[in-house]
């Protein structure tokens, strides 16, 4: 049997204290957030077109799949800037997605302008 007796007049209590996972789940996810942001600067920066491919199997679920996907690197003509000793020529990716419904999508990708010597 349980009995209980009333504490004397003036008595304190002292209830343990429940630890909270709050502070430590903020701190993680907010890390995880910070990698995952320069994960992405760092994929978009150093390789664009695989920034891109997540996107396109988005919308290749919404158009039926992807069904073919070309993809064309090349140096694209010659472009004159102010105050630079000579011709640039501009290397370019364009990349072709057919999808399942007929419709396609086309990306260009630039690079920057680079000293040439194959221009006129």
């Amino acid at each position: 049997m349980v009995t209980s007796k009333d504490l004397p007049k003036g008595s304190v209590v002292i209830k343990p204290r429940r630890g909270s996972a709050g502070g430590a789940a903020l701190i993680l996810l907010l890390l995880f957030l910070t990698a995952g942001a320069v994960a992405l600067a760092g994929l978009g920066i150093f390789s664009p077109a695989s920034l891109a491919a997540p996107q396109e199997r988005i919308l290749g679920m919404i158009h039926g799949g992807v069904a073919d996907t070309a993809e064309e690197t090349y140096v694209d003509g010659c472009v004159q800037i102010p105050g630079a000793d000579g011709p640039r020529a501009v290397t370019r990716t364009r990349r072709t997605l057919t999808f399942r419904d007929g419709t396609s999508l086309e990306v260009v990708f630039s690079g920057a302008p680079a000293l040439t010597n194959a221009c006129p």
